[in-house]
């Protein structure tokens, strides 16, 4: 199987915009949507929005059936270029039951973009469909007074057959108390990139796969999980990308436990593991622990705190293309080919 491309995102475009999980109802957040949208608008795009995008309860922004249905309302309208989710949540897999095969490929395929929550979505099309899907900023990231780089790179990865990205020198680690559309990321910690087994220079490539682990871990064993039949359908092996939303240290290690257990480490290049926002130590048992538990008998390179995840800013990732990612003094640069 080959991986089916969406046609490179162009300025002048539609993005429609949808809550595939969790919507936004807090002030805070409406206006932080309203400038993305601004920001957009004088990028050279046009927005559509669907009706579930400013509504939430339960952590989710409407049923899975009525998220499916207004998902494939963006989906089947020849007009747009890109599906931007607007937010992560919890639930999101309550949709998948409503999306069939028929809904998705008798459709000219376009690129949803989202992260957390929203990378299950991500990582179901592509799995599944073999689609290509993007692993970014959701779309009120945009939502400040001057973009930072890294949410301009987001739409330069869009449009180009071929990416490269370098590693961020500052991260957020939290967030600033100013407005939160008056402001740009609050970059205040170095970034340093980590090798598991304390490799100096490293290079790792293959069919780029990932996400958020309490997020994906949700289809495992479902009949919405083909990630094995995925794997076996590329030689070349794969390059794993995966973040954690809060994900402690034991529990790190049940979730990548149950992955591997299920067979979905078995065609692994190597691993990109992104900076954490959780606690790194339980008792004796630390985050380090968990990696080393999951990952010596692999012989693979491991390299963790890379910007992908929850502290802004983050990598863009296209599933199913392939990556190649090079390692050395603590920096890393990611090439993306859609091929």
């Amino acid at each position: 199987m080959k991986i089916k491309y969406p046609k490179n995102l162009e300025t002048n475009g539609i993005i429609g915009v949808t809550a595939t999980s969790s919507g936004v109802t807090e002030s805070d957040d409406i206006k932080r949507l309203e400038y993305a949208y601004q920001n957009l608008k004088e990028l050279g795009f046009n927005i559509i929005e669907t009706s579930n995008v400013r509504k939430n309860k339960q952590f989710v922004s409407s049923s899975g059936e009525k998220r499916a249905e207004e998902f494939l309302e963006l989906w089947q309208n020849k007009d747009i270029s890109l599906i931007a989710q607007v937010r992560g949540g919890e639930f999101l897999m309550e949709m998948l039951p409503y999306l069939s095969s028929k809904d998705i490929l008798n459709y000219e395929s376009k690129y949803i973009l989202g992260y957390s929550d929203s990378s299950l979505f991500n990582f179901y099309l592509t799995t599944n469909f073999y689609i290509a899907t993007v692993t970014g900023m959701n779309i009120t990231k945009f939502g400040m007074k001057k973009l930072d780089n890294s949410l301009i790179k987001e739409l330069e990865v869009l449009k180009e057959d071929t990416s490269i990205q370098d590693s961020f020198k500052l991260y957020e680690d939290e967030r600033s108390l100013n407005e939160p559309y008056n402001h740009g990321f609050n970059l205040t910690k170095k970034v340093s990139y980590q090798s598991l087994y304390k490799d100096k220079k490293t290079v790792i490539s293959g069919r780029m796969l990932g996400g958020c682990i309490e997020a994906l871990a949700t289809i495992i064993g479902t009949k919405y999980d083909k990630t094995k039949e995925f794997l076996q359908s590329f030689d070349e092996g794969i390059l794993w990308y995966l973040e954690d939303f809060m994900a402690n240290p034991l529990d790190l290690y049940r979730i990548l436990w149950q992955m591997k257990e299920s067979g979905w480490f078995s065609n692994a290049n190597g691993f990109l593991i992104g900076r954490t926002r959780a606690i790194k130590e339980i008792e004796d048992f630390t985050y380090l622990d968990a990696l080393h538990k999951i990952f010596d008998d692999m012989n693979v390179p491991v390299i963790y705190d890379v910007d992908i995840g929850h502290l802004m800013p983050t990598f863009t990732i296209i599933n199913g293309s392939y990556g190649t990612f090079t390692y050395q003094d603590n920096k890393g640069t990611l090439k993306i080919e859609k091929k």
